[in-house]
């Protein structure tokens, strides 16, 4: 199955979170079973070590080189005993073990064996060859001959080889083999291991944690963006065919009405001239032409009022003086102003939102408000900039108002979505102290 097509069943989340999980998991699992099997490596490396240079320093100590080459001397063979009592006391040992150099032991705590010579063991041909080697076992897992003569109260040990070196350490004269049990290395292990395994399951939830946050959190900023693009799309598209609407609507109750009257007097014109009655209708005429010439400006109005100025050339208080300009010669009304110093620096569609806010707000004093006392106030605010529009009108009740609010009425939604296009805030309300209507709208001025 393809990643696509899970992440599409399952989800962004759910895949990544048992993704992440399971990979978090085996990569602590592994890391701390590494990290542990080395610190355990190390140790035990160390402890040979220093088992090594010890069993060196008292073989020289006691001179036991003369044994080690076969010597019978009774002082030789006390020697001997001495360095082995040595190594035999060192802490963990249960099992002393001393070859020569023909692989044939010469002193052990196991009497019975002392004498016997073992071919089949390659880590004492290893050390005769001057390799110090260990190995960590069990003791149900016996691989040599030697194994089986362990206590039984053993599970766990370490078995070394040294190599013992003559006096000048330039050759081998004999081999050490100890079995140690180190318990106190074992259970400094044990906890080891629970503290490795603790800090890597912690540290995993940690990280899993703080991933899945991250990526939970982001998964909803997308999906709520995701979310008001669509919703800004779907009403954009209403958005224009209600435009369309009401132009259609507009065109049809008003030129296309004027148009069609003049037609029908056209057509009386005809008839009059069919039953050939040559004197001309001149009232008729007039009211022709008065008619077209009504839908002919009528038609430029409209036109107009979708057709906004050149504003890239303009700041934004001409463009703002220029849209009120246009409104008082156009509606023969009075608009009092009071603006601001407004940044010349803004961006051409912050310009084009003030000066639709203001046209479409002006229009709708003159439509609701009946043109009285129209104000236009755009204060600055911090870094915000505050355009109001108002009217001492009749008003509104509070029903029309709710529907007005209910982004009903196309002209106010077109204004809200453009402000809040914007990251601005749009409010329209009614005056409470006085009559008439108020818009109000916030455009942040950093954006």
């Amino acid at each position: 199955m393809k990643i696509p097509s899970i992440i599409q069943r399952w989800g962004l989340i759910r895949t990544f979170a048992i993704a992440s999980f399971v990979s978090i998991i085996t990569i602590n699992i592994v890391s701390g079973f590494v990290f542990f099997s080395f610190l355990q490596d190390r140790l035990l490396q160390r402890e040979m070590v220093i088992s090594a240079e010890f069993i060196q320093s008292v073989s020289i100590i006691n001179k036991t080189e003369p044994s080690f080459r076969g010597s019978t001397d009774p002082r030789d063979k006390q020697e001997i005993e001495e360095f082995f009592h040595h190594i035999f006391d060192l802490p963990d040992v249960f099992r002393t073990t001393i070859y020569d150099i023909q692989r044939r032991i010469i002193w052990s705590n196991d009497e019975h064996i002392i004498g016997k010579i073992f071919t089949d063991n390659e880590e004492l041909n290893l050390a005769a060859n001057g390799v110090r080697v260990f190995n960590e076992s069990q003791v149900n897992k016996h691989s040599k001959e030697e194994h089986h003569f362990l206590p039984e109260n053993v599970d766990r040990f370490v078995e070394s080889y040294f190599p013992v070196w003559d006096k000048q350490h330039q050759q081998v004269i004999g081999v050490v083999e100890l079995y140690k049990s180190p318990i106190a290395l074992y259970e400094t292990l044990r906890e080891g291991r629970i503290l490795v395994i603790i800090v890597s399951l912690f540290s995993g939830v940690v990280l899993y944690w703080f991933l899945y946050w991250i990526v939970k959190t982001a998964h909803q900023l997308i999906e709520n963006q995701r979310l008001r693009i669509k919703q800004a799309s779907s009403r954009a598209v209403e958005l224009n065919e209600q435009n369309l609407r009401r132009i259609g609507s507009e065109l049809h109750d008003g030129p296309a009405q004027s148009i069609g009257f003049a037609l029908l007097k056209l057509d009386s014109i005809n008839e009059v001239t069919e039953n050939h009655q040559v004197k001309t209708n001149f009232d008729v005429i007039d009211k022709i032409q008065v008619t077209l010439s009504d839908a002919l400006q009528e038609i430029r109005r409209l036109s107009a009022g979708l057709v906004i100025p050149e504003l890239q050339d303009l700041s934004a208080r001409e463009a703002i003086l220029k849209v009120i300009d246009k409104h008082q010669k156009r509606t023969s009304t009075e608009v009092r102003h009071q603006l601001d110093e407004i940044p010349d620096e803004l961006k051409l569609s912050t310009k084009i939102c003030i000066y639709r806010l203001v046209q479409e707000g002006l229009n709708n004093a003159v439509r609701h408000g009946l043109g009285v006392d129209q104000q236009v106030i755009i204060r600055l605010q911090e870094k915000q900039l505050v355009l109001e529009i108002s009217d001492a009108g009749p008003g509104m009740s509070d029903e029309d108002l709710e529907k007005l609010n209910d982004t009903d009425h196309l002209g106010l939604r077109g204004l809200r979505e453009r402000v809040e296009s914007l990251g601005g805030k749009f409010q329209f309300s009614s005056l409470k102290q006085s009559p008439g209507v108020r818009i109000l709208a916030i455009l942040p001025l950093d954006e």
